[in-house]
């Protein structure tokens, strides 16, 4: 990263699994062959109906994987210089997401305790400064929810407004 560190004054990392997903572990490491395959085929048909012209479910789980992760922060590391932070959110339970995250949260859950239906709580915090964002009521917010994918307002928590505040916030501190 130091060759374009001269034109980065931020990083900011939204639900982001820093240190990977115990349950990304699990599945690539623990589940028999064919149902790996079974469940890659189901999410990838998934999201291939959603857009996604060419999805890799297993590529994409390995990217998660505790591993993956370690080895992706000991090639990037921090620049001087350079403003890191970090933000995250969790479902309060499985309903308060839409598929697939409403599928994944209780799985995610077994290994990773608290979680936005993706990735669990433990692996967010990055950077100089992290803040841990909860709406009031039962709902909570989703991985889905924080980058607007549903388009639906939650009661407590303006996503559009969250990232107003955000640029706001770093416009002001100088960046």
């Amino acid at each position: 990263m130091p060759e374009v560190a001269p034109h980065i004054a931020s990083i900011t990392t939204i639900n982001t699994p820093h240190r990977g997903c115990e349950f990304a572990d699990y599945l690539l490491g623990k589940i028999p062959e064919k149902q790996k395959q079974h469940l890659a085929s189901a999410y990838n048909k998934t999201l291939r109906k959603l857009g996604d012209h060419d999805p890799d479910f297993i590529e994409a789980v390995t990217d998660l994987t505790s591993e993956s992760c370690k080895k992706r922060n000991e090639v990037l590391k921090d620049t001087p210089g350079i403003l890191y932070q970090s933000f995250g959110s969790k479902l309060k339970r499985a309903t308060g997401g839409r598929f697939p995250l409403n599928f994944s949260y209780p799985l995610v859950h077994y290994f990773d305790g608290a979680n936005d239906g993706l990735v669990g709580e433990s692996s967010f915090p990055w950077g100089e400064t992290f803040q841990f964002l909860e709406p009031k009521g039962n709902r909570g917010i989703s991985h889905g929810d924080i980058i607007d994918l549903n388009r639906e307002n939650i009661a407590g928590f303006d996503v559009r407004e969250f990232y107003v505040q955000l640029v706001s916030d770093l416009k002001k501190r100088g960046y």
